[in-house]
């Protein structure tokens, strides 16, 4: 009998490699989603939110609050010393352009020019080289082109502790006596360590009736003011 050969078919495999590589890489993203939103949920409780700020016309008296102790910038001082300083300048008047073609007008012309240039730059050398002292802080021009001023802590200077904040005749009580809460409010710059004496305080103020407002600070970032103004309004 004779053997009958079957044919054997041979039917074509299919290439996974495409699809594994898909799963592959949709298995890494699902868990570094997972791990993302598992450091966010973590780190929420330690996230300081900046609070709603309301519009106001009172004037901001500053407070930096560093190691819990409390500190009055009074940067009223720092803006009178400059008006000081700048009324005092030399007035500069510029020269008028002669209209005549007249050899020695126009001899007085570039001189007074030339004077008057001199001026300006006078001035502007004494307000680039302003600086000042107030209780806490020595304050410096460092940009006369934005007359931004700089407050860096006097060393071994400390503010009043949120124990003695609340005393009496305490620095911090003697200041609100003498601000009025009809027109002025009170802005905290809070550093990353000092929101137990931060809340102290902000009890006193509201206990003599003032609007407050503030704002968290990294511990390196210095107190800097500008001619655009602050920006930490009421809350």
């Amino acid at each position: 009998m004779r053997n009958r050969n079957r044919r054997k078919i041979n039917r074509p495999t299919q290439n996974l490699d495409s699809f594994l590589d898909i799963l592959t890489n949709t298995v890494g993203v699902l868990m570094f989603i997972s791990l993302f939103v598992t450091l966010i949920a973590s780190e929420a409780d330690s996230i300081v939110k900046t609070p709603l700020s309301s519009e106001t016309k009172k004037i901001p008296r500053f407070f930096e609050i560093r190691d819990n102790k409390i500190a009055y910038i009074n940067d009223e001082k720092v803006g009178k010393d400059i008006e000081e300083i700048t009324g005092n300048l030399p007035a500069c008047n510029r020269p008028e352009t002669p209209t005549e073609p007249n050899l020695f007008e126009n001899q007085d012309f570039v001189s007074n020019l030339r004077a008057y240039r001199s001026c300006l730059r006078s001035r502007a050398q004494r307000i680039a080289n302003f600086q000042t002292q107030t209780e806490y802080y020595n304050v410096r021009m460092i940009n006369p082109s934005t007359f931004s001023f700089i407050y860096e802590p006097i060393p071994h200077k400390e503010g009043e502790s949120k124990e003695e904040l609340v005393l009496p005749r305490s620095e911090y009580l003697q200041v609100l006596e003498k601000l009025d809460p009809k027109k002025d409010y009170l802005a905290f710059i809070v550093r990353p360590d000092s929101f137990s004496g931060f809340r102290v305080a902000r009890e006193e103020a509201w206990a003599k009736g003032f609007d407050v407002g503030w704002e968290p600070h990294k511990s390196e970032r210095p107190i800097i003011f500008g001619s655009g103004g602050r920006a930490i309004g009421v809350q």
